[in-house]
């Protein structure tokens, strides 16, 4: 006597949200390519936006990572709303979506030039807060930096209470959490000139942009139509 037994795999699906927002996300922590270009720029010392700056090498890359950062985060923010549609999820993308929107600004605005190795760059850098907010590049960087942590936290919520997902969500609150003490850690270092901030910084972005890789696959997983593979198996008389 045979039976059939029938197997249910999910196959993640390439499609084209997914090719967007990780092609995004790439853009977003596109850094350690400044050891392919040859950046002379520190990486424990410098901003990341540093690289952008013109005259460093390969600077037209570093923007258009920004650019398509921006267009992959907001896509990646769409696509979590019609996911697991909820108000923190909601409130979560419409941070998503701010933060899409600083990346683009710093595509379309970057720094004017390398505070790490320009001295009056640096003294401009370090002038009083009512003078730094008045660049818009600076302005983007506050808000970007504010909205991904809320963006994270927010995801974070979400995902604590649905089954299945309240590690992931654990994983959100957390970076979120380690987020926000790497940025004071950021600003300390920063105003007491260290040659850490860069370093801390790059952290910052890895963590970062290493959960919203998770929250893609984990989308792209549970939304992936089924593949059924029948088995023909044998059964003793």
């Amino acid at each position: 006597m045979a039976s059939t037994v029938t197997y249910t795999r999910f196959r993640p699906a390439l499609r084209p949200w997914t090719v967007a927002v990780l092609v995004g996300l790439i853009g977003y922590c596109d850094f350690p390519l400044q050891w392919i270009v040859g950046s002379p720029l520190s990486p424990t010392r410098s901003y990341i936006s540093e690289l952008a700056v013109a005259g460093q090498p390969y600077y037209q890359f570093f923007r258009i990572g920004d650019l398509v950062a921006g267009i992959g985060l907001a896509v990646l923010a769409g696509v979590l709303v019609i996911w697991r549609p909820s108000s923190p999820m909601r409130l979560g993308s419409a941070a998503l979506v701010v933060a899409a929107a600083t990346s683009v600004v710093d595509a379309l605005s970057p720094m004017s030039c390398a505070p790490s190795v320009d001295p009056r760059c640096w003294a401009a850098d370090h002038a009083a807060v009512s003078t730094q907010l008045s660049q818009l590049h600076t302005i983007a960087g506050v808000v970007g930096f504010t909205a991904i942590l809320f963006a994270m936290a927010a995801y974070g919520v979400a995902l604590g209470g649905q089954p299945g997902m309240r590690h992931l969500g654990l994983v959100g609150l957390t970076c979120a959490a380690i987020g926000a003490v790497l940025g004071g850690i950021e600003i300390v270092t920063a105003l007491a000139d260290t040659d850490w901030t860069g370093l801390f910084e790059r952290i910052h972005v890895a963590i970062v942009g290493t959960f919203l890789v998770m929250l893609t696959f984990a989308v792209a997983r549970t939304t992936s139509p089924a593949s059924r593979r029948s088995t023909v198996t044998s059964l003793p008389h």
